[in-house]
């Protein structure tokens, strides 16, 4: 490997190699079958109606809509309790249940259009779609993977609870 300097070692060397280019390597080239798969994919009734509905949601200016949700009393007033942590803790107006329920449900539909838009095969729909499409293509290495039995999960190692 080509040092630029006479005595690098470890991360300097790496890094110099690194920027001069040193094993750098081409991209591998992308399946025979992938452009047609992703085309067929882009093409499918329920992809369009899907990039349609997110396209929708992305350049939706309107207003929000007042919608009503049931939530169980006893979660209600676990929901007030922590705002009311959170709040002391961050010296800030306590915020009513029904805002952190507008915030909490709002982030959650924020994250399932910027997760769609970026992998649509992340719902199970567009997952078995790929699929189906990967083998009727004969291309089963370019399936995406499912889990129709997921483990339960279990709690993060060296926890205290």
């Amino acid at each position: 490997m080509p040092q630029d300097e006479p005595g690098l070692t470890g991360d300097d060397e790496a890094l110099s190699a690194w920027e001069t280019g040193a094993g750098d390597t081409p991209d591998v080239p992308p399946h025979s079958k992938l452009a047609a798969l992703k085309s067929r994919f882009d093409n499918h009734a329920d992809v369009c109606a899907l990039r349609d509905a997110l396209n929708a949601a992305m350049n939706d200016g309107a207003a929000p809509v007042p919608v009503t949700v049931a939530v169980q009393p006893g979660l209600l007033a676990l929901l007030a309790h922590v705002e009311r942590i959170d709040s002391a803790r961050a010296d800030r107006a306590e915020a009513s249940p029904s805002a952190v329920l507008a915030q909490a449900i709002n982030n959650y539909l924020e994250n399932l259009l910027h997760t769609l838009v970026a992998d649509p095969t992340s719902h199970p729909h567009f997952a078995e779609l790929w699929n189906s499409l990967c083998a009727d293509a004969n291309a089963p290495e370019l399936a995406v993977p499912t889990d129709e039995n997921p483990e339960p999960a279990t709690p993060a190692d060296g926890g205290p609870f």
